[in-house]
């Protein structure tokens, strides 16, 4: 059981730097580096929406190109694209260059999001598994409050976060590189059958509304609570983000007592409440509800389409996991692509409860009834 937390602790700290710090430190860090680097919203969404692309190709290649790779393999190649995409942004003195970074981090973070599925599936304890990767995602909560305390320290000095967000990616690539298993490759099922891509359709339609409703959130959170009058503090509203995310945890235990239904019902009133919370008001204790409700939710949702996807792909989990994290992303590259003309348009409030009525959309695409006989 010791070795078991050992690799659980593992995967939440690569999942802080693959997720956390490498992904979503870009939407933090948006306010400081739009005037030096002369990016518009436009050019800042169109950015952020094509590292989707990438991170859809990033999980793509694992089950193709990468298929006979070890996944312990797989994360250090993850890792060492981290770094180099991180230093990109650091170095950048031009949003060309700071995109490329950027792109470059969203096929990492794809490249991470499968294997350490295959780990724990193979190294714990059937009955616990669901729990053990709820508690891995948790890494996002714990990236956001690590970037959240870096970015408050060094505020308009962000090519230092970076720096240190560098330092802390290589700490974790060794703790990966000596703790992770190898594991037996001939266990692995990564076969994939086309026919059988849509057969979660409701499950597609509802992670790609998700992706969508999300998307603003996680790329001008920042930007619109920058405007508010908090001063050198806006950065520890992802302290809070992160938090929440931290909660999310819990998502294991809470499918297990309520069952997917009511969990899925309740993730998506939640992030549309989480969306509209944020610009209802300048007050900062609803602010801080705001964030803390979406970083818990997201990360549930992550533990509710895992589940979901696993009880419908039986036969083909590697095409369960491409259309999971393929439908989020695709989902969330449209929401970014097109939300920095919404928030031309109509503004920080116009763009948030677009958005937030998109999240509510979900809750009508749950599991067929035979599906559910099987959650």
């Amino acid at each position: 059981m010791k070795e078991e937390r050992q690799l659980v602790f593992t995967g939440i700290i690569f999942i802080a730097m693959a997720y956390g710090i490498s992904r979503f430190s870009y939407g933090l860090l948006l306010p400081y580096f739009n005037g030096p680097l002369h990016m518009t919203n436009q050019i800042s969404g169109i950015i952020s929406s094509v590292s989707y692309l990438t991170y859809s190709l990033g999980i793509i290649t694992v089950f193709t190109l990468f298929k006979n790779i070890q996944p312990r393999h797989d994360l250090l190649i993850s890792s060492v694209l981290s770094l180099i995409g991180l230093t990109l942004l650091m170095v950048s003195m031009n949003y060309m260059v700071f995109g490329v970074g950027i792109i470059i981090l969203g096929y990492a973070a794809g490249i991470a999001t499968a294997p350490y599925g295959s780990i724990i599936k193979e190294k714990i304890t059937y009955g616990y598994q669901d729990r053990s990767n709820s508690w891995i995602n948790t890494g996002i909560g714990l990236g956001l409050i690590i970037i959240g305390l870096i970015v408050f320290f060094f505020q308009e000095y962000w090519r230092y976060s970076y720096l240190v967000f560098i330092l802390l990616s290589l700490f974790i690539t060794l703790i990966n590189y000596t703790k992770l298993p190898f594991i037996e490759m001939s266990h692995l099922n990564y076969q994939l059958d086309v026919r059988h891509l849509f057969y979660g359709r409701k499950l597609v339609l509802s992670t790609l509304l998700l992706g969508i409703g999300t998307s603003a959130y996680w790329t001008y959170f920042q930007s619109y609570i920058f405007q508010a009058d908090f001063n050198e503090l806006t950065s520890l509203f992802w302290v809070t983000l992160g938090i929440g995310g931290l909660l999310g945890g819990f998502a294991g235990q809470a499918l297990e007592m309520f069952g997917i239904m009511r969990i899925h019902v309740f993730t998506g009133l939640m992030l549309a409440l989480a969306n509209v919370l944020l610009i209802i008001t300048t007050n900062g204790i609803v602010i801080v509800a705001s964030t803390v409700l979406f970083g818990m939710i997201y990360v549930f949702s992550m533990g509710v389409y895992a589940f979901w996807s696993a009880r419908i792909y039986v036969k083909y989990p590697s095409m369960g996991i491409i259309v999971t994290f393929i439908s989020l992303a695709a989902g969330q590259f449209i929401g970014t692509f097109f939300s920095g003309f919404i928030l031309e348009v109509s503004g920080f409030k116009g763009l948030f409860i677009i958005y937030s009525l998109l999240s509510l959309v979900t809750i009508f695409f749950r599991p067929f009834a035979e599906e559910l006989e099987e959650l």
